[in-house]
Order: C-alpha cells, then sequence, then structure tokens
C-alpha cells in the first residue's frame, strides 16, 4: 500500500502570538531580489531561518536587522554612472530606414520583431500571419520571414467595393 502524502505545514500553527513577518525563502528572495540560493545562505549566516517538517520559512524582522547592521548600502557614482552608459553585448542593431529598404526590394527577408515594427502589429500577432502565409525559413536557428509573401497573403483578404 503506498504511503499517503502529509498535509501540507501549518504555520499559523508555529507563529501564533508572535509580532514577526515570515516568509519562504522563495516569497523572501524575490522581495529582496536576491538569488535565491544567495539569499538562502544570508538568511542563514543571519540565522533569521526556521527548519519546519518539509520546508523553512525566514524571519523578515531578523534578516532585515541583519542587513542593517552588517550590510552597508554605498553607491559609487562613478559605477553608476559607467552602469548607465553600458549595453548588452548581444543585443541586435535596430534597422534604420526599414521601410524604405523593404520598398525598394533590397531587404526580402526579416526577424519578426522587424515584421512587427513594419506592419504596425504585435510580435505574436505577426508571427501567426507569417506561419498563416507560409513565409517562414529557418536558417541556422534564426527565423527569417519572406516580406513578399506575407504582403501576398494580406492582400488576399481586400475586399471588394459592392
Amino acid at each position: 500500500m503506498p504511503k499517503e502524502k502529509s498535509p501540507p505545514v501549518n504555520l499559523d500553527k508555529y507563529l501564533e502570538g508572535r509580532n514577526h513577518k515570515y516568509m519562504t525563502y522563495e516569497k523572501a528572495s524575490r522581495l529582496y531580489g536576491l538569488p535565491f540560493w544567495g539569499f538562502v545562505s544570508v538568511a542563514k549566516e543571519a540565522k533569521a531561518t526556521w527548519k519546519l517538517r518539509k520546508t523553512a520559512i525566514v524571519d523578515t524582522v531578523v534578516f532585515e536587522k541583519y542587513l542593517e547592521e552588517y550590510c552597508a548600502i554605498s553607491v559609487d557614482e562613478d559605477v553608476f554612472n559607467e552602469m548607465e552608459d553600458y549595453v548588452m553585448p548581444r543585443t541586435r542593431k535596430e534597422v534604420e530606414n526599414l521601410e524604405e529598404l523593404v520598398k525598394s526590394k533590397k531587404k526580402k527577408y526579416v526577424r519578426y520583431a522587424e515584421g512587427a515594427e513594419l506592419f504596425s502589429m504585435g510580435l505574436h500577432s505577426f508571427q501567426s500571419l507569417a506561419k498563416d502565409a507560409g513565409a517562414i525559413r529557418k536558417v541556422k536557428g534564426c527565423v527569417l520571414v519572406n516580406l513578399e509573401k506575407v504582403e501576398a497573403f494580406v492582400e488576399s483578404f481586400a475586399e471588394e467595393d459592392f
């Protein structure tokens, strides 16, 4: 006979009569904006953790006291200014004059983001439109959309004047 799962821990039983705030590691790490395991190690160092049957909680009041006492917050102006000018190394270049390149037939294929911008629609809407038109080509993990096919597909929905 398989073992039954035990019910979830009733935290209220452990927290009665205390003026502290308790959270799980996950919620607290999101609250403080720290990586999960980094938060866990700092919380243990602060002695702000409580181990309960199958889970652990953090006393945020004790954790905040530890942060105030041992962690100094300083803003280095030079580092801050460098971060403002920092550009992510793998960002894609914006294509200048995209509409002119397409109209002059110099650019036949575009990526999803460029096509969505060109057709003035959302990214997901453009993706589904391109798939319906059969205009997608995958080249080495890069998806390219044939604009001629998309335009012909859109034009096929033109309403005639009666």
